[in-house]
């Protein structure tokens, strides 16, 4: 019994001079030595932070080929510049028609297109009788162009009466230049598929059919020079037919929206002399839904990059107070976020 008692205490003190001579076991994590970084600092290899998704936005624009699909792209443009948080589209559409669709059924936050369409939608009148849409608010006018009647240089044709009988593009159905044709050649007297030949054409459509030889005339309602014209005048020679002052009075008083004018000289570069025509505006407008802030800072971004603009059309030169004047105010109410930034650089 004590031979056993005596080898148990060997064995334990076998066991503790072991145990004295194992290694010591590192330092817990918080013994580690002390920087001078924050103790919420990030580690050096975290990834970087997501940047924050855009929100997504659209303009109801037009048709290609024409001035105001050009100057829609341009303005998409700057406002993603300009704007870091939007991620503006702009949508090929059929034109003002449908874009006053879009807005007010909540498809595209804003559209453009010719300024009788926002009066008449706005106010339930003309092509929207008895159907007001109340959505829709007036941002900023585009520009203001001639209405500019197209024919061969040596064709016979040398007014505007004597389109009866001839084959005429008047634009695709839904646009603003539809809607001048049948107003304008329907107040003097001419009536769509009766006295002429209506053609339902989109600009380059258009050009392209008179350059073959399968239109008379087409009349074009936006942005002087139309690329798609220009770039008809490298192949065919082409003349603006001049508006009378009694036929320019007639429309006007029947259409507020028309204004008697003129095309510059020089607009396009083989019509050196001016054209008496009606001039009108091509507008943007935006959904009542829309937040202020996000109107205020789309109009802010447009604004102070109109050089910017004038880059993509010349028109964009003329985007000034006076412009704004008279081709927004009055047309529609304007939208909350607009009125603000207008008021504040003085135009209201």
């Amino acid at each position: 019994m004590k031979k056993l008692v005596c080898l148990i205490l060997s064995l334990v003190m076998i066991l503790s001079l072991a145990a004295c001579g194992a290694p010591a076991a590192p330092a817990p994590a918080n013994d580690a030595p002390k920087t001078d970084a924050p103790a919420d600092a990030a580690p050096a290899d975290a990834a970087p932070e997501t940047p924050k998704e855009r929100i997504p936005m659209s303009i109801g624009g037009s048709n290609p080929g024409g001035t105001a699909y050009v100057v829609g792209t341009a303005y998409a443009d700057v406002i993603n510049a300009n704007v870091p948080y939007l991620n503006m589209t702009h949508e090929v559409t059929a034109g003002g028609k449908e874009n006053i669709e879009l807005v007010q059924n909540g498809d595209c936050e804003f559209g453009c297109g010719f300024s009788a369409f926002l009066y008449e939608a706005y106010n339930g009148i003309g092509d929207y009788e008895g159907k007001p849409h109340d959505k829709l608010r007036a941002l900023i006018p585009w520009f203001q162009y001639p209405v500019q009647i197209c024919v061969p240089a040596d064709s016979d044709i040398q007014c505007i009466q004597d389109l009866r009988g001839k084959r005429v593009g008047i634009n695709v159905k839904g646009a603003g230049g539809y809607k001048s044709a049948i107003e304008i050649f329907g107040t003097l007297g001419l009536e769509e598929g009766v006295d002429y030949e209506p053609y339902y054409l989109a600009f380059q459509e258009a050009c392209d059919a008179m350059k073959t030889g399968q239109l008379d005339a087409q009349i074009f309602t936006t942005g002087a020079p139309i690329s798609s014209v220009v770039e008809m005048g490298t192949s065919m020679d082409f003349r603006m037919l001049a508006m009378s002052d009694e036929e320019m009075a007639t429309i006007h008083e029947k259409y507020a929206y028309y204004n008697p004018g003129f095309m510059k000289a020089g607009t396009y570069s083989n019509i050196d002399y001016d054209v008496p025509t009606l001039m009108c505006y091509t507008v943007m407008w935006v959904s009542a839904d829309v937040d202020d802030d996000v109107v205020y800072d789309v109009l802010s971004a447009i604004w102070n990059n109109r050089d910017t603009l004038a880059l993509a059309h010349a028109n964009q030169k003329e985007l000034n107070e006076d412009l704004v004047r008279g081709g927004i105010i009055g047309i529609a109410p304007l939208h909350p976020g607009a009125e603000r930034f207008y008021k504040e650089i003085g135009v209201i």
